[in-house]
Formats: structure tokens, sequence, C-alpha cells
């Protein structure tokens, strides 16, 4: 009888042995079968994405990986309620990596809207193909939830009564998340900003780093990340500076009152030449007058528009433009006053 035992404790070592080694090696072998799948279904449709860069790889893989924890079940031939619920498990988890691997292939950069864009007149900028993306996705999860929904019994029916009952005061408690869901397509449909635009939105300016369905991200100029509502958005005043070609310089010196015509014309002129001959500076906006005589200084007022429409390049050209001016300045002994205010002392 110890024998017995002995020889089925040893049977079923090897056959629990065995079944640990199916799914291990499954596990192992998955990455290349995966691949190897995604290689042919690349070469049948003609797909130049990278087959690691997939967005089946991963999903594709966790399948391959539940399939060998089934095989190693039916090979221990266990109990048939078990069987019952793996495969339901099974059909759950394959659902949710068949819905995923949807999702991941719907990214900006993908072959769908490749193929969306040359097969159609649709020329969607990175802000739309993303919004898009994100809204089928959105749809591909919910399709995917009614399904296992479905698939675990559950009375579809009665859960949309449900809804309907309480539909106002959802509809009440989401009102700013529509208004920002309808800014964001007005955002993306009027092509108002793009992600990678520099904008100014109210007190708010930096560069959009992303669209979402709520809002509107951008990383203003200390790096931080600041999220504005799209209903906030649509209803503010926008400017878009990226959208910008030129950038206007405009400045007033107020030299001293002691320059005679001779001087004040001739370093207009100066200044004038100075501005044509730069190659950042547009020479058909330029202006370079006398504005006023006032009080305490004589004011030129210069004007010219710079060719660029960065921030950043415009700070350097203002910043050349800027020392030229103090070059002719110096050369012409010109100095610069600033206001002052006199104030008379009545003796008592």
């Amino acid at each position: 009888m110890s024998d017995f035992l002995n020889m089925l404790n040893v049977d079923s070592v090897i056959k629990y042995s065995i079944a640990l080694a199916i799914i291990l090696g499954v596990n192992l072998l998955s990455p290349i079968i995966a691949r190897i799948i995604i290689y042919i279904f690349h070469k049948l449709f003609k797909v130049k994405t990278k087959t690691s860069e997939s967005g089946f790889y991963g999903p594709m893989k966790f399948a391959l990986t539940l399939i060998g924890f089934g095989i190693a079940i039916y090979y221990l031939a266990l109990p048939e309620g078990v069987i019952n619920l793996y495969l339901r498990i099974l059909k759950i988890l394959l659902i949710m990596a068949i819905a995923k691997a949807l999702a991941n292939c719907l990214t900006p950069e993908s072959t769908f809207f490749v193929k969306l864009e040359s097969k159609t007149r649709f020329k969607g900028n990175e802000a739309l193909n993303s919004f898009i993306a994100k809204l089928l996705k959105v749809i591909i999860y919910i399709i995917a939830a009614f399904i296992i929904l479905e698939d675990l019994n559950y009375d579809l029916g009665g859960l949309a009564a449900g809804l309907g009952i309480g539909s106002a005061a959802l509809a009440l408690a989401a009102q700013d998340f529509v208004k920002s869901i309808i800014g964001g397509v007005e955002i993306i449909s009027d092509r108002t900003f793009e992600i990678g635009d520099f904008i100014q939105v109210g007190e708010f300016t930096g560069t959009v780093i992303d669209i979402t369905f709520r809002s509107t991200k951008i990383k203003d100029v200390n790096n931080s990340v600041i999220a504005i509502p799209n209903s906030v958005i649509v209803t503010e005043y926008v400017q878009n500076w990226s959208k910008v070609d030129s950038r206007r310089l405009e400045l007033r010196l107020r030299v001293d009152l002691n320059m005679n015509s001779n001087q004040i014309n001739s370093c207009i002129s100066k200044l004038k030449t100075m501005l044509k001959n730069n190659i950042n500076v547009n020479e058909e906006t330029v202006i370079v007058s006398l504005e006023s005589i006032e009080s305490d200084a004589n004011v030129i007022w210069i004007v010219a528009y710079l060719k660029t429409g960065d921030y950043n390049e415009y700070i350097r050209m203002r910043e050349e433009i800027n020392c030229s001016i103090l070059e002719i300045l110096e050369r012409e002994n010109i100095e610069l006053v600033y206001p002052t205010q006199k104030v008379y002392m009545k003796e008592i």
C-alpha cells in the first residue's frame, strides 16, 4: 500500500512538473511566436511598423501565455468546473487583450491614420488625430466592457433603464465635463492652436503639450504644467504666438535737449541704416523719427518688425539691436536722459 502511495505521489509530481514546464515553455516561446505572427500579418497588409513596436505585440504575448495555462489545465485533466471557470476567465481576458491591442494601434503616428490620409481627403493635424484616437479608444473600451458584462449574464436592459432614471442627475453633474468636451472639439476643428504652439490664455502663457477631452495642458516659462478646462479656453481671449511670422520691436529713446538738429538728424539716419541693414529686420517696416520734444528730453521713436515668431529668437535679436543702438549713441556722443521731476520748496 505504501509503495502504491509513493508511486502515486511520484506520478503526481511528474504530472504537475510537466504542466509547469508547459506554462513556462509557452511563456518563453510567446515572444517568438508573437513576432512571427505579427511579421506575417505586416507582410500581408504591407504594414511598415517594426514587429516589436506593433500594438498587437504585448497583448498577443499575453494571449499566448493564457493559452499555455489552458494546455496545462487540460493536461492535468482537472475537474470540469475548473475548466469551465478557466474558459470564462480566458474569454474575458482575451476580449480585454483584443481591446488593448486595437487601442494601442490608435496613435496619431499609427498606420491607421497614415492609411486614412492616403485613402481619403482627411488631413488631420497632430491635435485632431490625437483627439480622434482618444475618442476611438474610449469607444473600443466601452464596447469591450458591454461584451464582458453580457458574457457575465448582466441584464444590460435593466442597466440602461437604471441609467435612464438617473440621467437627469448625471447630466447636471457632468454639465461642465460636456462643455469641456464641446470646447475641445471647437479648439481642434478651428485649429486655433496645436500641440507645440506657444499661446497666451488669459493670465496663462506657455507651450501646449496636450489637448484632451476635458482640458488643454500648457507648460509655462517656469516649466510647471497648467491644465486649463476647454470650456474656459473657448470663452477666453487666446493669442497664438506661434502663428506669428514676425514680432514688433518698439523703443523710445530719450536724448539730451542740448542736441542740435544736425546731431538728431545724423543719429536718426544712422539708426535707420543700422536697422535696414540688419538681416533679422524687415526693412520696409523700419520707422525712426523724432516723436516729440518734451520738457526734459527729445524723444526718438523706433519701430521695426523682426523676422521671427519664436519668442526666444526674438529676445536674442532684440538684444543684438539694442547693443547696436548703444554703440551708435556712444559714437555720436549722445547721452540718454531719464524722466526728471523738479520739486520747489517754499520758504516759510
